[in-house]
């Protein structure tokens, strides 16, 4: 049956929004169509030691209208009551939304206090305490494909769904999807709501998600939702799902360009670059710094934010190499980092500021701070009222230029204090009384070292506009593949930062890592296409110049994409691991010339125009740019099987524009070569384009020189350099007739 299943799937055309249904049987049970096709079997409801196998009765079935944030629904209730005493226990729904049958919502609601034997705090898998919704994991949907997030900067891990695990605080948004059908249905599964007092589950043929193992206590009133969101492709099956999360939580996507932090480029001291605990010698970091930014200037680079990292609060214990080790005591200047404190710093590199912190310490000077009382832990504590805390908190930064609030150590945070896990609600709250007491001081919040509740948190939350999505730079051979990662973080509205890293690939002597890095153009490539910060890390007087400015305009404002950095959707076809598959794709939708692509691949090979999104109509031919070997070559859209292969550049991965041919005038902008995003939507626009004729406008700053290229098949490639006398924007046209370099002045 399932072979038959998936065939008639191979055939079908994504051309509408899926539909999913679920039908409840007599019994309580349940079954998930997937356009009329079985997709998921309901199994058991759990709570504490009882069960619908086992100790639990169906007391009732209710259906019943309703609306949420998510529009109108229906929601088919059943009442679930302990068999002995027929007192209801848990009100187990499934809400279908009137205007939208693309998802389902699970809800789980406890009308009295229930007690169950919970596992011991600090134990890192525990099977939730209650259990709803659950699927079985046989059958024709064991044989499905899936991936979830796991571990510390959460990670992509494939399974399918029969042999899928979850991980301490891992396992979230799990997908599932049929690789083998040429529409590739898929659905996502996560927490809508407190995210941290859930946790996922694998057992008993059985996968699904309930309240977290290790809470012991559900105060009466409690409830918790899951969505299951379908789609058709996993990258819009991807965004749709996060575009329901955010509609339900009310946030706006992560603006690009929101600040002078996200949207310019930066000086990074995190774990691995240079100035991380070392200062090339024996002077305080009050001395050094002001040198370091004066060789910025000296070789025009215009840094508009800074980062200090951990190396400049008092801390309770040593620090290991990694950076872990001590919780905060206080967070403010060490004497011998700023022996005039972070005001005086400050008024010497006069730019915002991204500054770090840890765990906090049980014995820390704000646990003796009334009127805040804490729940302290052997090894960290938080507060009982985040939200009052925080507000306060962020008070005490006067004339820090504080920015950007960077929580790091958020797992250790997490698995050192007790009431964050046995708390049902304390986890949620403590993430939300941090965003909340930055939002109301008019900063934002960067997660690191989250686990994937965490980042799912963030969607609820318009204060935390990004999140590491990598490892610290110190293992930089490991940590640049950020596409997957990049996915989950974009879906549900944050930017998915790749962290610092070196510019130059000359040893860093006297910094806290050496190096070389071997593949520095790679790492600038990730972070300007991440849409996140752009931060290097080197030491004074080894930056790469043009590989700083090759992120940004003359005035530093990052080049960006309109999309952070994606996996091409061919990383989900079958038999391929799309955890191991760095072949990536990203965007500038440019208007007057359709969407352009930068792709990247990690081994290069052949180009398929199936793996990236039609330019819309307009567009009959592709021109491609091999930003390496800078040679264009063209593509005949008409033919969705043509490929091209593009070369590796030095450092061996390829990178390629496809810049859609504009019919009107047969020409294709591939814009300013220069830069690692040429045709940035914040540099350029058409203006015009008839037949021959390309008319472009380029937004640039005063003093700025600015390379322009357009492709035509007959004339090749033509670059024109304009420069700006005053900051604004200017035209630049290209006709059939022109040839050679001409400079406008």
């Amino acid at each position: 049956m399932g072979l038959l299943i998936w065939s008639v799937w191979g055939m079908r055309l994504a051309a509408g929004a899926p539909h999913l249904h679920a039908t409840l049987d007599s019994a309580g049970g349940f079954a998930v169509t997937f356009d009329g096709l079985p997709w998921l079997e309901g199994g058991e409801v759990r709570v504490g030691r009882w069960s619908s196998r086992s100790g639990l009765e169906l007391l009732s079935r209710t259906r019943t209208p309703g609306r949420d944030a998510l529009g109108g629904y229906t929601s088919e209730q059943m009442i679930w009551g302990r068999s002995d005493t027929k007192r209801p226990i848990v009100h187990a729904s499934i809400r279908a939304y009137d205007d939208d049958p693309s998802f389902l919502v699970f809800e789980q609601l406890f009308p009295e206090d229930v007690h169950v034997d919970a596992a011991a705090w600090g134990t890192k898998l525990a099977a939730p305490v209650t259990l709803f919704p659950s699927f079985k994991s046989q059958g024709h949907a064991g044989d499905l494909d899936c991936f979830a997030y796991h571990g510390v900067f959460p990670q992509m891990k494939k399974c399918n769904l029969a042999n899928f695990t979850p991980t301490h605080q891992g396992g979230a948004p799990l997908v599932l999807y049929n690789a083998t059908a040429s529409a590739r249905p898929m659905t996502v599964f996560a927490p809508l709501t407190t995210p941290k007092a859930q946790h996922m589950f694998a057992g008993d043929k059985l996968v699904g998600a309930g309240v977290k193992g290790t809470v012991p206590f559900i105060p009466s009133g409690w409830k918790q939702m899951f969505i299951l969101s379908a789609g058709f492709g996993v990258l819009d099956g991807m965004m749709a799902w996060g575009d329901r999360m955010l509609k339900f939580t009310g946030k706006q996507r992560a603006d690009m360009y929101r600040d002078d932090v996200v949207g310019s480029i930066g000086f990074w001291t995190d774990n691995g670059g240079y100035y991380h605990y070392a200062t090339g010698g024996n002077e305080t970091y009050e001395e050094v710094l002001p040198k370091v930014k004066e060789y910025h200037d000296s070789l025009g680079i215009p840094f508009k934010h800074w980062q200090f990292d951990s190396w400049f609060y008092p801390k309770d214990g040593k620090v290991d190499p990694g950076g872990g080790g001590g919780a905060v005591v206080n967070w403010t200047a060490l004497p011998s980092v700023f022996p005039h404190g972070m005001a005086y710093i400050q008024s010497k590199l006069g730019v915002p500021m991204v500054m770090h912190n840890r765990q906090w310490s049980p014995t820390s000077d704000y646990v003796k701070h009334e009127p805040f009382k804490w729940y302290t832990s052997p090894k960290a504590a938080v507060p009982e009222d985040p939200e009052a805390f925080f507000r306060w908190f962020f008070t005490q930064q006067e004339g820090w230029g504080l920015a950007m609030y960077e929580q790091d150590w958020m797992c250790t945070e997490y698995d050192n204090v007790e009431a964050l896990q046995t708390n049902i609600s304390m986890g949620d709250l403590w993430l939300h009384g941090m965003a909340a007491g930055a939002e109301s001081s008019g900063r934002t919040v960067q997660y690191c070292m989250p686990y994937a509740y965490d980042v799912l948190s963030a969607s609820a939350y318009p204060a935390v506009t990004n999140a590491r999505a990598t490892d610290d730079y110190i293992g930089r051979d490991k940590q640049w593949a950020i596409g997957a990662t990049s996915m989950f973080y974009w879906a549900i509205g944050i930017l998915p930062f790749k962290d610092g890293f070196y510019s130059s690939n000359l040893p860093q002597v006297g910094g806290q890592v050496v190096g070389p890095e071997t593949a520095p153009n790679r790492a600038a490539l990730m972070a300007v296409l991440s849409g996140a910060m752009v931060g290097p890390m080197d030491g004074i007087y080894l930056l790469n110049f043009t590989r700083v400015m090759s992120t940004c305009r003359a005035d530093g404002k990052v080049l960006k994409p309109d999309l952070p950095i994606m996996p091409l959707e061919s990383c989900f076809n079958a038999g391929v691991d799309p955890a191991g598959c760095h072949n990536y794709f990203s965007y500038s939708d440019l208007p007057g010339a359709g969407r352009n692509f930068y792709l990247f691949m990690d081994r290069p090979g052949q180009l398929h125009l199936r793996d990236v999104m039609p330019a819309g109509p307009g567009a009959s031919a592709y021109a491609v740019y091999d930003w390496y070997g800078r040679g264009v070559a063209w593509l005949d859209a008409a033919a969705p099987e043509s490929a091209f292969s593009v070369p590796g550049g030095y450092e061996k991965h390829s990178y390629a524009l496809l810049a859609p041919v504009i019919r009107s005038s047969g020409w294709a902008l591939i814009g300013e070569r220069a830069k690692l995003v040429p045709t940035s939507s914040h540099r350029f626009r058409v203006l015009d384009a008839k037949s021959g004729m390309l008319s472009v406008e380029v937004n640039g700053v005063a003093g700025e020189a600015v390379e322009v290229c357009a492709a035509e098949r007959h004339s090749g490639l033509l670059c024109k350099e304009i420069r700006f006398t005053q900051s604004g924007s200017l035209a630049v046209k290209f006709a059939a007739q022109d040839s050679g370099l001409v400079t406008y002045v």
